[in-house]
């Protein structure tokens, strides 16, 4: 988790006032936060700037989405966006609203959800128009009490933050930040949230809370096993507790690769990532259920690009590396949780969560 004081950022905003009251003659009904309060807790992004006074939140870093996706094996604006990105704050306000600017691209089928003393109370559905500014007008469930407010960010689009309005006489409070283990999901739009509408049904996000993990999901719809990507993650992570890594699909009904050039790159990533992080415990989930059991490029079969995993995490467990384990997706999931050839409807991926904590809580909570 990071509060804005403690990221590079920080010193570019001491000398300003983390609360702009406004005047027109005489006080007006609201106090503006800016978006870089020290008080406001951001989970999720490992890459946080400021433009233009608006709070960038991302979760690749600028380098990846420079590149094209031809070489990145992921499209980058499918990845700018803000999967499992949360701002936490804490206020008395009766009433507050939430500020945002929409950026260009993603999808319109995705949305905002808050959540109140960690409950969900309701998701905000806008109309995604590029440059528009939207508010999330929240009212307080508990009237006079200081709440923790955690606004999950869109699945499928890229908002910058622009603060918070609190009635006047009211004020934002620090509270405590929670050191939580760090948890990488790395895949492509199983994990990313393709199936659900919000980051708090996806399934990444619902093992994060189950382990009380802070969640950086780097997984991108279409996204195939990427050199690029496991780079990010080598050089742009001081540590990494966890990872799950589900990644193929695209590699091999989308591209149509040979087994062969799978195993290659399945191979690369574990290294990339291992080269730096020795001690991360790595979890690697062979495909998941699928109706499409054959690639539709090359007609090799799914149990197949199973069995390179299944054969490439043997080979490094026999190596010696002793925090690296086998995920069988196929025996955890069923057709029954998918919603089309291979994505998770919403209750799908909370089944698929479920037996996957069942499964890494065996390895972690020994």
């Amino acid at each position: 988790m990071k509060t804005l004081n403690n990221t590079k950022l920080s010193f570019l905003f001491s000398t300003l006032l983390t609360s702009v009251f406004c005047f027109n003659g005489a006080a007006q009904d609201i106090s503006t936060i800016l978006p870089t309060d020290a008080r406001i807790q951001i989970e999720g992004s490992n890459y946080i700037k400021v433009d233009n006074g608006e709070l960038v939140l991302h979760r690749h870093s600028d380098e990846v989405y420079a590149g094209t996706t031809q070489s990145n094996l992921f499209n980058p604006e499918k990845a700018r966006s803000s999967s499992g990105i949360l701002i936490k704050f804490k206020t008395n306000s009766p009433t507050l609203k939430v500020n945002f600017r929409i950026i260009e691209g993603g999808s319109n089928n995705t949305l905002f959800a808050v959540f109140q003393n960690d409950v969900f109370v309701e998701n905000n559905n806008f109309k995604f128009e590029a440059g528009k500014e939207i508010s999330l007008n929240i009212t307080s469930k508990h009237p006079g009490e200081e709440v923790v407010y955690k606004i999950a960010l869109p699945l499928k689009r890229d908002v910058h933050f622009l603060g918070i309005e609190v009635e006047n006489g009211f004020e934002i409070v620090s509270f405590p930040e929670e050191k939580k283990p760090i948890y990488v999901a790395y895949g492509d739009s199983i994990t990313h949230g393709t199936g659900q509408a919000a980051t708090p049904e996806t399934y990444a996000y619902i093992i994060a809370e189950k382990f009380g993990f802070e969640l950086f999901n780097l997984a991108v719809g279409g996204a195939k096993t990427s050199q690029v990507m496991a780079e990010m993650i080598r050089d742009d992570f001081k540590e990494i507790n966890v990872m799950t890594v589900l990644i193929g699909f695209n590699d091999y009904n989308g591209q149509g690769i040979d087994l062969e050039a799978y195993k290659k790159r399945y191979n690369d990533v574990l290294a990339t990532i291992r080269s730096k992080h020795k001690k991360t415990k790595i979890f690697c989930i062979t495909m998941t259920a699928t109706t499409a059991t054959k690639s539709k490029k090359t007609g090799i079969a799914a149990d197949e690009f199973r069995a390179v995993v299944k054969n490439i995490v043997a080979k490094i467990q026999a190596s010696g590396d002793a925090n690296i384990f086998l995920i069988e997706g196929e025996k955890i999931t069923t057709e029954a949780n998918l919603k089309d050839a291979v994505h998770f409807s919403v209750e799908g991926a909370s089944d698929f969560a479920y037996e996957l904590y069942k499964k890494m809580n065996t390895v972690l909570n020994k």
